[in-house]
């Protein structure tokens, strides 16, 4: 099996949530470390300008999104599964919890806190992609004390089911869950000056995040960009090709289609080629001087895709 080679950017709590995956799965991979804001010319011939980081690399098959690699990880024989079979669709349902409301609330609270510490040009390019057009800084500080209460019901609700269930989301074995809760609670500890004392309170959590602290990322070596780019351009695709799902909005296999998150942000539109498609992923085909022909794959929940 080709050894997964993760781009990401260290400080990244997306990134931490796939490394703290690894962990949990005993995984060897390489790492890849790139830029925190664009351009990010090593790792958009792979992704065919998509910017959001993190990103997995198998091959010429290139996983953006965490909730796509989530569900690849899935998929991957290791010493420890990122999830039993029969619990992925609760795995990837608090998943995307985690990514559209436990992630959302903590990276408001982080930026907003930020703004004045923070390079400017990093809160301008976060803002733009997290925060609604048009935002203020006055607009965000004002918020910020219904952002704090929503996030404390979320880590009640959490410590709840932890303190019934635990020591972890699914019982007595680690998985992707923990990982969607504990990036969170990481980024909040480290970026935000009262992280640690508004996450005391909430002991079955604060157990749950030494455990999932100590598991660590699994075993890992840094990892040249440039290889990384070699690698997808002399391996071919292994993705799966057609349709497998009843609505694809007249799509076809082989027409040029164009993906982006949902939502009026910042981001670039990719382009492409629609190799395959069902209810829960998107593969497209790209091709780059730099990397030769790679498949790229997107999750369907959270992305906007349409004909050229």
């Amino acid at each position: 099996m080709l050894v997964p080679i993760f781009h990401h950017y260290p400080q990244s709590p997306i990134a931490e949530k796939i490394r703290m995956t690894f962990g949990i799965m005993g995984l060897q991979w390489h790492s890849v470390q790139i830029p925190r804001i664009p351009p990010k010319p090593l790792l958009m011939p792979l992704t065919g300008g998509y910017r959001r980081t993190p990103v997995l690399q198998i091959g010429a098959d290139i996983f953006c999104d965490s909730q796509c690699i989530a569900f690849h990880l899935g998929k991957l024989k290791s010493k420890k599964v990122a999830y039993l079979s029969t619990n992925r669709a609760l795995e990837l349902i608090l998943g995307s919890f985690g990514e559209n409301i436990l992630f959302k609330l903590t990276v408001r609270i982080v930026l907003t806190t930020s703004m004045g510490v923070a390079p400017k040009e990093f809160i301008e390019d976060r803002g733009s992609l997290y925060f609604e057009p048009g935002w203020t800084a006055e607009e965000m500080h004002n918020s910020l004390p219904s952002v704090v209460l929503q996030l404390q019901s979320a880590f009640e609700l959490i410590n709840q089911h932890l303190t019934s269930q635990g020591p972890y989301v699914n019982g007595k074995n680690p998985s992707y869950a923990d990982a969607v809760i504990q990036h969170c609670v990481w980024f909040l500890c480290g970026r935000w000056d009262g992280g640690e004392s508004f996450i005391a309170p909430y002991k079955a959590l604060v157990k749950h995040r030494e455990l999932i602290t100590q598991i660590g990322h699994g075993s890992f070596i840094d990892y040249p960009p440039e290889e990384a780019l070699k690698i997808a351009k002399h391996h071919i695709s292994t993705a799966p090709k057609g349709i497998n799902c009843a609505y694809t909005g007249k799509l076809k296999i082989g027409e040029s289609v164009r993906i982006r998150p949902n939502g009026k942000t910042s981001d670039p539109d990719v382009d492409g080629v629609l190799r395959y498609l069902d209810q829960n992923i998107i593969i497209i085909d790209y091709e780059h001087e730099d990397v030769g022909m790679v498949s790229i794959h997107f999750p369907i929940l959270g992305y906007q895709l349409s004909a050229q």
